[in-house]
């Protein structure tokens, strides 16, 4: 009896073991909600009276800059979901800077890839989108985190079998998608 369980023990620790391996790869400093944490809008229209508080923010990255002493990525806001990871469902009509304190290389940091960010808000600057003088929010970065490819979920048609589609030869994206974005 006694060594029934110390063997459930042993596999027990070997199966928690292999969960922590598998867990996410997104830093613990991006998990969890900022109870006071602003939206980018709102420090948009009044940057002065955020700066100083943390925000946890992300979205799709417009463009990077690199200066001799920092890199300005460019952020298009959208809504995080409790991993932080960022939701094309709706964006958020603001545009964030995460400022880095080191060289960041523009082909892995590339427009149209997801970033999140958390850090301290600090003065904001001015620059122009076209020809309209756009006020950024500016986040000196902690802990970020770049997210692969978003790929929507699979809305299934009206037969509902997993392995079963039809069209599967005719679909020009290909048949199979990444986890946790569906199979199809």
């Amino acid at each position: 009896m006694a060594g029934e369980s110390v063997g459930l023990v042993a596999l027990a620790v070997v199966c928690g073991g292999l969960l922590a391996a598998c867990a996410s790869a997104v830093p613990q400093g991006l998990r969890g909600e900022l109870p006071d944490g602003p939206e980018p809008g709102v420090v948009r229209a009044e940057p002065h009276r955020y700066i100083g508080r943390e925000v946890r923010w992300g979205g799709k990255i417009l463009d990077v800059r690199n200066e001799p002493a920092s890199t300005d990525v460019e952020v298009y806001a959208w809504p995080l979901s409790d991993s932080g990871e960022p939701r094309p469902e709706d964006g958020q009509s603001a545009r964030f800077i995460a400022r880095f304190d080191r060289f960041l290389d523009p082909a892995e940091y590339a427009p149209d890839k997801r970033l999140t960010v958390r850090g301290e808000l600090v003065e904001p600057v001015t620059r122009p989108v076209g020809e309209y003088p756009y006020r950024y929010p500016v986040v000196e970065v902690g802990v970020h985190h770049l997210w692969p490819e978003y790929l929507p979920p699979h809305e299934p048609g009206w037969f509902h079998d997993p392995f079963y589609d039809p069209w599967w030869p005719w679909r020009p994206w290909g048949s199979y998608r990444h986890w946790p974005y569906g199979w199809y």
